[in-house]
């Protein structure tokens, strides 16, 4: 569906709901609700699976509320990332595909796990695949980042911390809005709610939101046929945009004054475009035959590696195999030559396709006075797939292709037996459906004692795969190259031999083979989760209480292994290339599955305490100690060596000192944090011990780290008229002793392969700051608000954001550097509230970096995303009650 037709439709459905409303505008007083009064707003949470005042509980939370989305024009989680303390996200090349959250510098090693360190939520629902955390923030009463492991309460893997989505809830009076964005590059949203009750003498409520959003992204494109147009979802124009609808309704019902029933249906359906970016490579890409040894671009560590066995030209290749310093702004500014500078990204590439739905039930009983009873069923499925992003290094040249050498110069190819095509390489993709039960009963009789407890189980069927896609050229050059660039990818490259090819039962050739729909590195897992939780708190003085909480779970993990990373099931192999090759005569490769257990499972059983004690000075100061024990569960990979079927669990034990302050009436609030973290059987990414041409880097637990930080979060209001706020955080997060990446076997190792100047010739990196997190955050913001007599209220805000260099491997040899993203907006809030208009710009300054790179170990690859560039638009919101 076209905007132009979501315009129509919306709108005709709008009018309805504003003649519907009419009626009630007449009753309504002059409303507050959003004009903000000397003292700070106070903001209820649910960090605790109950709705406390931010200031009185012992936790380290950074909340949004809807408003505070809607005025600063948040759309995703890098927005509220770059406002949090001690949070951040990165998206990648592919748009939110291979996300990583980071709470308190305890990074995710490998972006491609399909398991998170920090646990999501909707609506109390867990969102377990990297590809569902960025929902977007249409319809969200409230986003919290909770700081610190959060296992006894949610499970699910919370090492870090959780974020909780919490959609807004039906209201007991009629209420109505549309809303409209329009920005640069083609910006435009449309989004309309309905909120009342429905029927039963008001005790059925009901909400729906409806939201499409699409823009054409925030960095130009200079590939020559940017604007090229493929068949189904591509990055046509500028980059970094997307195509996404949102759908949310919540029916609540009250039968009787003790029980509230809910049902919630949230879909959220995503095209992502790639993001802005390039990739560079080294030796190892030349090893594979991904690259000549004269494209490569990295610039330091220099190796001689051999051949991965594929017919080359030589046997052996020379060249770099990681990245020193600072990364540039475009590929020009690695090493390699490039056939055009700028950013230059494949048109045909996509970042992300996702469907994500949710459906959820709860359960409401008051007993009595004392007990509760509270039961949430929640279901989720999920979708995704990706081309990886960008394609081929440089793609007005392609990668040559060495693997496929029955070609020679007689067809045209290139007389060393390479030939020339883009290829994009797709994964994780994934398919999840997950459903849960969550029963629990909490006593509270306003005395000294206070309890809840309960029982948990969930299961998950996860599936994922990679893709291979080869392309032929897409340049302006000749006329057939520019008609590929209107061609999908799932077209089979020209420049290969036909896949159906064979000869005496010899298949001629073995990277086509993978191309497209064919599945490879297939692979299915079942997880099973029970748990029984608790948590107890008792008054041991009137302003000294303790609390301790904890998770019993055991989980059932098994794995079915489909097909390696050639598209082969067990026991299955393949000859490539005939003895008679003109090119490389008597040359034959005989390919057998590399998948040596096709069937495994493994039993998880665990505690995860917390133990907190909270003292309050007075109704306007506490402090408070707790030590918690987090854990992120383990897994399976598709190696080709039994030593890395399997990871184990890692833990962390955190130790918090905290405090929680107001003053001056509540118009100064401060509140910060000490913390220690100690963190076990961290799980790394390295290069598989045994490679093929389409091997992809591992999970194993290779060794421990320590995180040492403070957070600070302070906000002032001078008076009516302005105020101000910060945040600062700073993380030292490092290697311990004996961690070692990429170690060993410096012959024919994949991998980096340290040479012992450029780093270590073990891998050992110990002292090492963690990968892809940032030392240090500040953030200030400046607020400001103005009443005037006709009764509309003028706001502003302009907000900075600071965020230190983030290294790009364990090895600390390359970073992504530090940035400073300045935002701001402008708000007319009308009479009645009925009229809200927002202007908004982000990144005002147009800073231009690199933000992050996803490295693929095994073939030296950098999949380098680059910062969102400038952006302004404007929201009207019209409000019906």
């Amino acid at each position: 569906m076209n905007l132009t037709k979501k315009s129509t439709w919306l709108l005709s459905g709008l009018m309805g709901l504003q003649l519907a409303a009419m009626p009630l505008q007449a009753q309504q007083s002059g409303s507050t609700s959003k004009r903000v009064q000397k003292s700070l707003e106070e903001i209820v949470v649910t960090a605790r699976k109950r709705e406390e005042s931010i200031q009185d509980i012992p936790v380290s939370v950074t909340p949004f509320t809807a408003d505070s989305l809607e005025r600063r024009g948040f759309t995703g989680l890098d927005d509220i990332a770059a406002s949090t303390p001690g949070f951040t996200y990165e998206g990648f090349i592919t748009g939110g595909n291979h996300g990583n959250a980071v709470i308190r510098g305890l990074a995710q090693q490998f972006t491609t796990s399909r398991i998170q360190n920090v646990s999501f939520f909707i609506d109390g629902v867990y969102l377990q695949r990297q590809s569902m955390l960025n929902l977007g923030m249409i319809d969200m009463e409230r986003v919290e980042v909770i700081k610190g492991p959060q296992n006894a309460l949610f499970g699910r893997n919370a090492f870090a911390g959780a974020v909780n989505y919490i959609t807004a809830k039906p209201k007991a009076e009629r209420e109505a809005y549309v809303a409209a964005t329009m920005g640069d590059n083609e910006r435009y949203d449309l989004k309309a709610s309905f909120n009342g009750p429905l029927g039963f003498d008001g005790r059925l409520l009901g909400k729906l939101t409806i939201g499409f959003t699409e823009y054409d992204g925030h960095t130009e494109n200079d590939h020559p046929m940017a604007d090229a147009d493929p068949t189904g979802p591509s990055t046509t124009g500028n980059l970094g945009g997307w195509d996404d609808e949102i759908y949310s309704l919540l029916l609540a019902y009250e039968p009787t004054d003790t029980l509230m029933l809910r049902t919630s249906y949230y879909k959220n359906k995503a095209i992502k475009e790639t993001g802005a970016g390039y990739s560079i490579s080294g030796v190892n890409a030349a090893r594979f035959g991904f690259r000549r040894d004269d494209q490569l671009d990295l610039n330091c560590n220099w190796r001689t590696v051999n051949d991965i066995g594929n017919p080359s030209p030589s046997a052996a290749h020379s060249g770099f195999s990681a990245w020193c310093g600072e990364l540039p702004e475009t590929a020009a500014g690695a090493e390699g030559p490039r056939t055009f500078d700028g950013i230059l990204i494949d048109p045909r590439g996509i970042g992300q396709v996702a469907n994500t739905e949710v459906i959820t039930f709860t359960a409401d009983y008051e007993i009595n006075e004392a007990w509760s009873a509270h039961y949430l069923f929640g279901y989720a499925d999920h979708d995704t797939y990706s081309t990886g992003g960008p394609g081929g290094e440089d793609p007005m040249t392609g990668r040559g292709i060495a693997a496929d050498f029955v070609l020679n110069a007689a067809n045209n190819q290139d007389p060393n037996g390479y030939k020339y095509a883009n290829t994009f390489s797709g994964r994780p993709n994934s398919v999840l459906e997950a459903f849960s039960h969550e029963i629990r009963f909490d006593f509270d009789n306003g005395d000294r004692f206070r309890s809840s407890f309960g029982a948990y189980y969930a299961k998950t069927e996860d599936r994922e795969h990679s893709t291979v896609f080869i392309s032929d050229l897409c340049t302006p050059f000749t006329e057939e190259e520019r008609q590929n660039c209107n061609e999908p990818l799932e077209t089979p490259s020209s420049a290969v031999p036909d896949p159906g090819r064979v000869t005496n039962g010899i298949v001629y050739d073995q990277v086509t083979r993978q191309h497209a729909k064919t599945r490879l590195e297939d692979t299915e897992f079942e997880d099973e989760i029970m748990a029984l939780f608790f948590s107890t708190s008792y008054l041991i003085r009137d302003n000294l209480e303790g609390t301790f909480e904890g998770r019993l779970t055991q989980e059932d993990k098994s794995v079915f292994r489909h097909a390696d990373a050639f598209g082969l099931a067990f026991g299955q192999s393949i000859t490539y290339g005939p003895p008679e090759d003109p090119v490389f005569p008597g040359v034959a490769d005989t390919v057998s599955s590399s998948i040596i257990v096709v069937e495994d499972s493994e039993t998880f059983v665990y505690f995860t305490p917390r133990a907190i004690l909270n003292w309050t000075l007075n109704d306007d100061q506490m402090m408070y100690f707790s030590v918690a024990k987090g854990l992120k569960t383990g897994g399976f990979n598709n190696a080709e060596s039994e030593n890395q079927l399997v990871y184990e669990e890692a833990t962390n034990w955190t130790y918090e000192v905290g405090s929680k302050n107001a003053f001056f009436d509540r118009a100064l609030t401060l509140n910060g944090a000490l913390f220690y973290i100690d963190w076990s059987g961290l799980q790394g990414s390295v290069p598989p011990e045994e490679a093929t041409l389409s091997s992809s880097d591992v999970v194993t637990n290779i060794g421990d780290a320590t995180s040492i930080g403070i957070e600070l979060e302070a906000a002032y209001r001078f008076n009516r008229h302005f105020s101000v706020d910060v945040g600062l955080t700073y993380n030292d997060a490092t290697y311990d002793d004996g961690v070692k990446y990429s170690p060993g076997r410096s012959d024919a190792a994949t991998g980096v392969g340290c040479d012992g100047v450029t780093c270590n010739a073990d891998g050992e990196v110990g002292g090492n700051q963690l990968a892809r997190g940032s030392k240090e955050q500040y953030s200030i913001g400046f607020n400001a608000q103005k009443d005037f007599d006709s009764g509309w209220m003028l706001s502003g805000r302009l907000d900075a954001n600071y965020q230190s260099k983030q290294f790009l491997t364990p090895l600390n040899l390359g970073w992504a550097p530090d940035r400073i993203i300045t935002n701001m907006s402008i708000n007319a809030l009308g009479p009645n509230d009925h009229w809200d208009i927002s202007l908004w710009g982000k990144n005002i300054t147009d800073e231009n970096y690199p933000a992050s790179a996803f490295v693929i170990g095994v073939f030296n690859q950098y999949m380098v995303g680059m910062g969102a560039r400038r952006s302004f638009g404007a929201t009207i919101k019209y409000t019906y009650f």
